[in-house]
Parts: structure tokens; C-alpha cells; sequence
């Protein structure tokens, strides 16, 4: 088949990212998730794929998921017809987690009706080593291989920086920084996977979600974790990230102020030294390219080395805690 005649429909906003990242990849997206918000220029093309659910409050949405997966097994709501009409030769999608996208049962059922059959390719990275592979995995299936090896060559180069800055961090100083990863707040879940790895890869000791060895040599954490106060509280973090699922930077800072009265929450707030919101929904839990991004803040933020930073991460550090 001709690459430039590919038609790509993508179900995740992470493999959304891999594909537009790879030269020519754009332009082969012809329907995307509702959830794609990056690049900013694909906005105008079909979403195929929403979620039943808006967001509320973190307590709330955590207690609205449970239930509908408990009733519906699923918070996704897919357009077969529109899948069916736009003839698509690939479809990206995952089976890593179902609250973050549909199943891949599912699609490959809608695949299995159509003539001639997509191909579905399901990413389900776990660690950074994952989401590297995922890049050529895409590239190939998209006809892109040379594009793909040269966009997961940069990858890397950025990552191997990272391990070299901090290396050499190390020689001047042995204590590493304890850091442990939110996912959520309310209730308090440790981020799993790449987090754990990412913590370690920049120079500090994860907590709470210990790292494991897979059966490929990569070291990465179990899934997400739910903890309570007590369990933080005890592990002395030095550091908090606190990067929910799903939330903007702006939403999270909302939600954060609405728990300062919050007796878990000020429990926390009084112990750790530092507490850092960031952006969950684009970084940090979208296992695509700017995990690596992601990375650099972390390494750059725990070692006091500014110019690793990446400038379009957002990021907030909370003051004292108010007393009421």
C-alpha cells in the first residue's frame, strides 16, 4: 500500500502523540479520541471515541468510575458507524488501562466487521523502554519506519542527557532525594509503571510503589497504588508530585484549594517539605513522547538544575498551609 495513502484512526491520546511526533505521521490521522487536545492542529479533525462521564470533583469522579465500570464495564462510549464510513487501515489503541480509553475487545470487534479489516495495534507500554518500542511499532505499521527511527533516536538522546546530568550529580553528592508520585488525591493513589521508573532514572528514590524488574531487563513499578496519609506520612517523602489523572493544571489547583480543609490532606501538607502540582492530563500519566518531557522536569526540579526543565512545563509549588 502507498503510505501516503494510509488512513490512521487513533483511540488514545498517547498513541494520538507518537503518531504526529514521527515525520508525516499528521497527516495519515484521519479521526482522533475527544480527549486528543495535543497537537493543537488536529482539533478539526472527527472524534470516534468519548467518555460518558465530565469531570466533577475528585472524590466524586473517583466514586462515578467505580460505579460505571461496575455497571457498564466501560466509561467510553465508541461511533462504530463513523469508524465503519472513514475505511481506516490502522486503528491505535490500548489494554493497558479501561478507565483510560475503551477496551480492546471492542475494537477489534468493530475490526472484525469491516472490509477489509484495519490492522489494530495495541499499545500497552508499562515503562519508557514500552513507549520507545511503541514509536517504532507505530512508525512500521504506519509505513514510517525511517521517520520513526530518527524521531525515537531524539527520544533516547534527550533520556541518555538525563542519566548523564544526574550521573554526574551524583559524584558530588550521595543523599538522593525521596519523591513519591500522585496520581490522585482524594483518594491518594501512588502513580505506577514509568513513575516509579522515571524517579529513579532522575536521580531519586521512589516511594511507595517500589521498582520491579520485567521480563524484558527494564526496571518499572506495579500499577497505581492506593495509600492513605498514614502510609505517606511514614514514608518521609521529601518531595511530592502531585499530577492527577486526566487534570489540567488549572483544575487540579481548583481541587487542591478545595481540600485544604481536609483533615488527610493538612496531615500531609504539615510533614512533606515540598509539594508540586503539575499537569496530569498532558504529562507524567500520557505514556507518549513528553514522558520524556516529563523526566527532565522531574531530574531538573529534585537536582536544582534549571536548564533541564522543559519551558512549556507548567507546574505550581504550594506555599505553607493556611490555617483555618
Amino acid at each position: 500500500m502507498n503510505t501516503s495513502s494510509r488512513r490512521v484512526i487513533s483511540l488514545l491520546p498517547s498513541a494520538t502523540e507518537i503518531l504526529c511526533g514521527i515525520p508525516g505521521g499528521k497527516r495519515l490521522l484521519v479521526a482522533r479520541s475527544s480527549e486528543d487536545t495535543y497537537p493543537s492542529d488536529i482539533s478539526h479533525l472527527p472524534t470516534v471515541i468519548d467518555p460518558i462521564m465530565e469531570f466533577t470533583s475528585l472524590a466524586d469522579i473517583d466514586k462515578q468510575v467505580s460505579q460505571k465500570m461496575a455497571d457498564l464495564g466501560t466509561l467510553y462510549v465508541v461511533d462504530k458507524q463513523k469508524i465503519m464510513d472513514l475505511c481506516p487501515d490502522l486503528i491505535l489503541t490500548q489494554d493497558l488501562c479501561r478507565v483510560c480509553s475503551i477496551d480492546l475487545m471492542t475494537v477489534e470487534r468493530i475490526a472484525a466487521e469491516m472490509h477489509p479489516r484495519p490492522v489494530v495495534l495495541n499499545l500497552s507500554p508499562e515503562c519508557l523502554e514500552d513507549m520507545l518500542s511503541n514509536v517504532t511499532e507505530v512508525a512500521e505499521a504506519a509505513g514510517l519506519h525511517a521517520n520513526g527511527v530518527e524521531y525515537r533516536r531524539g527520544l533516547e538522546k534527550r533520556i541518555g542527557r538525563v542519566k548523564d546530568t544526574v550521573a554526574g550529580c551524583r559524584q558530588t553528592t550521595n543523599a538522593k532525594p525521596r519523591v513519591l508520585t500522585l496520581d490522585w488525591v482524594s483518594p491518594f493513589i501512588v502513580g505506577g509503571h514509568w513513575m516509579p521508573q522515571m524517579v529513579d532514572l532522575a536521580g531519586g528514590v521512589p516511594l511507595l510503589n517500589p521498582l520491579v524488574v520485567d521480563e524484558n531487563g527494564h526496571m518499572r513499578g506495579d500499577k497505581a497504588i492506593k495509600v492513605t496519609e498514614k502510609d505517606i506520612v511514614e514514608a518521609q517523602p521529601d518531595v511530592i508530585f502531585v499530577a492527577a489523572c486526566g487534570l489540567t493544571l488549572d483544575t487540579l489547583r481548583k481541587e487542591i484549594g478545595a481540600l485544604e480543609t481536609c483533615a488527610e490532606w493538612q496531615a500531609v501538607r504539615k510533614t512533606v517539605p515540598k509539594i508540586v502540582l503539575c499537569d496530569g492530563s498532558h504529562y507524567f500519566n500520557r505514556p507518549g513522547p513528553r514522558l520524556v518531557d516529563s523526566l527532565e522536569f522531574i531530574a531538573g526540579y529534585i537536582n536544582d538544575i534549571p536548564y533541564l526543565i522543559p519551558k512549556d512545563i507548567a507546574y505550581e509549588e504550594l506555599g505553607p498551609l493556611t490555617q483555618h
